[in-house]
């Protein structure tokens, strides 16, 4: 499926987002990153993994937005994901799908019962959120080379 397939399905909308907003968002996915390590040293293996996977949707949401694309409210967090995987291509499938994978994990911490994050999945979740980042900041700074990101 392509990002085009998106819109007309009417799953994202087009909109213009000015390159300040977007700074905005992955500054906050960086200050995400940053609490997810905070919480980790505190022991708090949940809360680092809620922001690590917050970072990460932020970042996909400010890929979206380079594209001036806004996702609809209701399922933005797997539209984010469906968006992401058609952009960034087959090259970095594993890292979508940890993406995801953290995605179902998140919703079942909010939603459901017993579900306990370990150190090592915390740890691993906030490497793949700094991987992340690192690729949709490049992929965003391609699009406009002028421009200078965080």
């Amino acid at each position: 499926m392509s990002y085009q397939e998106l819109v007309k399905k009417g799953l994202l909308r087009k909109e213009k987002i000015g390159f300040d907003q977007i700074d905005k968002v992955l500054e906050k996915a960086y200050r995400n990153i940053k609490s997810a390590k905070t919480l980790l040293k505190d022991n708090d293996e949940e809360g680092s993994f809620q922001f690590a996977y917050q970072a990460m949707l932020l970042a996909g949401r400010a890929l979206a937005f380079s594209y001036g694309l806004r996702p609809r409210i209701v399922g933005s967090h797997k539209i984010v994901i469906d968006f992401t995987e058609t952009v960034i291509g087959k090259e970095y499938k594993i890292l979508v799908r940890k993406f995801d994978k953290a995605r179902r994990k998140r919703h079942y911490l909010i939603y459901g019962i017993g579900l306990v994050i370990s150190k090592t999945e915390a740890e691993n979740a906030i490497s793949s959120a700094e991987e992340f980042l690192r690729i949709i900041k490049e992929i965003i700074q391609r699009r406009d080379p002028q421009r200078k990101l965080i």
